[in-house]
């Protein structure tokens, strides 16, 4: 079955942007926080939301752990706390962007390609009929969902291993040295460059070994076979 014809039924709610299926008024929620949400949803995309998320966590979780955090942890709690959102902050933003405007490219009424065949909802296509207005709008949320749905599966299988910790890491490096060693900002990043570039070569290094060694094996496997071959074929003569 395709992708697609699983929204068709629910369409109009599954294609909403992160807060705009929140209701107005909820009985847990203040009055203006349900309003602001609702405005969120309608107004600010994921990318957006995540970017604001972002700022809002570097203004405010290092003054937390520099007030609250053990006397001895203030200054690395406060500066992993501001490494995490930025680097996290800087993939998610990027990923979601990418994966939206590949569906927003790749998807609409007009195209012919694999992923508009597999992945354009029989609904919008009937409503394009009679009301082409409202379909493109339906189809616009529609593709903004299904890009931020693959861009979080790229981030849990790949990006959040390969991209996040490692610039999580190089970042804590990079805001320690200035605050804890007294680098200038210039001295700090060429020293997380290097660092960096030095862990690539050893990752390289290490490749290259146990390539070798699949190479050295099968050379020794390939003359074991020659030196075989003569004895084989004296014995059937």
């Amino acid at each position: 079955m395709k992708i697609g014809s699983s929204f068709d039924n629910k369409i109009k709610y599954n294609c909403s942007r992160t807060f705009k299926g929140l209701p107005p008024n909820p009985k847990y929620v203040p009055e203006f926080v349900g309003k602001a949400a609702k405005m969120a949803g309608e107004y600010i995309s994921m990318p957006e939301q995540k970017l604001l998320l972002t700022l809002a966590s570097v203004a405010l979780l290092p003054l937390i752990d520099l007030k609250f955090a053990h006397e001895d942890k203030k200054v690395d709690a406060a500066i992993k706390s501001t490494a995490k959102p930025i680097a996290c902050g800087f993939t998610g933003v990027t990923i979601r962007a990418a994966f939206i405007a590949l569906a927003v490219k790749a998807i609409g009424f007009g195209n012919n390609n694999r992923l508009n065949n597999d992945f354009m909802p029989k609904a919008a296509r009937k409503l394009y009929q009679t009301e082409p207005l409202k379909a493109k709008k339906m189809l616009m949320q529609y593709k903004i969902a299904l890009g931020t749905l693959f861009a979080m599966i790229f981030m849990i299988f790949f990006s959040n291993a390969k991209i996040d910790v490692p610039l999580t890491s190089d970042l804590q490096d990079l805001i320690s040295g200035v605050v804890k060693e007294n680098k200038s900002w210039l001295q700090s990043i060429n020293d997380v460059k290097n660092n960096r570039l030095q862990k690539i070569k050893n990752w390289l290094n290490k490749k290259k070994q146990f390539f070798d060694k699949i190479k050295s094996k099968l050379s020794k496997l390939n003359t074991v076979m020659k030196e075989d071959e003569p004895h084989k074929t004296g014995g059937s003569s």
